[in-house]
């Protein structure tokens, strides 16, 4: 399976829309149904549980879109 019939399937259950759909669409953003919210939650907390309580690991929730000089710099 390749990803295109992932997003394809993700779409067609509701899991993801294409972010802006009714403006014409981004292309390359989704942002997320109910059952795909459900499911990114579902994943954040098992995450949660196995890394960041376990340890002296703290969170922190940063800007997702970033000047193209953060991203050269990350490699």
């Amino acid at each position: 399976m390749n990803i295109e019939k992932i997003i394809t399937i993700a779409k067609r259950r509701g899991f993801v829309f294409a972010s802006s759909e009714i403006y014409g669409g981004l292309s390359g953003f989704f942002d997320y149904g109910p059952l795909g919210f459900l499911l990114k939650k579902k994943i954040e907390n098992f995450w949660r549980e196995f890394f960041v309580k376990t340890d002296e690991i703290y969170e922190v929730e940063t800007c997702t879109i970033m000047p193209e000089k953060v991203w050269e710099a990350s490699g």
